[in-house]
């Protein structure tokens, strides 16, 4: 009887080991707070875990129509996850003047930390990119002199 008793606790032990862990959240504006602090394991049938983003605006009036990011979080299955991405297909396009949602699917312990929220996000290193081939230019320039 002993045996059987710890059996059963090794194969409950290794279902819950074995279990996926993903960030869960529900239209929150940007990938902080809740999205990035809270996570749930998923049901031994989900082997994914689902980001949702949409670019919208807002479910309340704002002045000048504003759209703002809505991220969704979850645990899925790699099948559902993949049917989203291509039902969003070309609405996926991530233009700022337009309302857009993609899917991004991954495997893996609590791999949804990350969101890829736009274009918004790929400013910043054109810039330095610019900025650094500038400085390239100038002292290639000055040493030539």
């Amino acid at each position: 009887m002993e045996s059987i008793c710890s059996l059963v606790f090794f194969f409950c032990l290794l279902s819950t080991v074995s279990s996926l862990e993903c960030y869960v959240c529900q239209n929150q504006p940007d990938n902080k707070d809740k999205c990035v602090k809270t996570s749930v394991q998923c049901r031994e049938t989900q082997d994914t875990c689902q980001t949702h983003i949409e670019w919208r605006a807002p479910d309340f009036w704002t002045p000048r129509s504003e759209k703002i990011h809505y991220v969704h979080k979850s645990c899925t299955t790699a099948t559902e996850c993949s049917d989203g991405q291509r039902e969003s297909g070309l609405k996926c396009m991530r233009d700022w003047y337009r309302d857009w949602e993609c899917y991004e699917c991954c495997q893996g312990d609590r791999c949804n930390f990350y969101v890829t929220l736009g274009a918004s996000g790929i400013l910043p290193n054109i810039l330095m990119l610019a900025l650094s081939m500038s400085s390239v230019g100038l002292l290639i320039a000055v040493h030539w002199r």
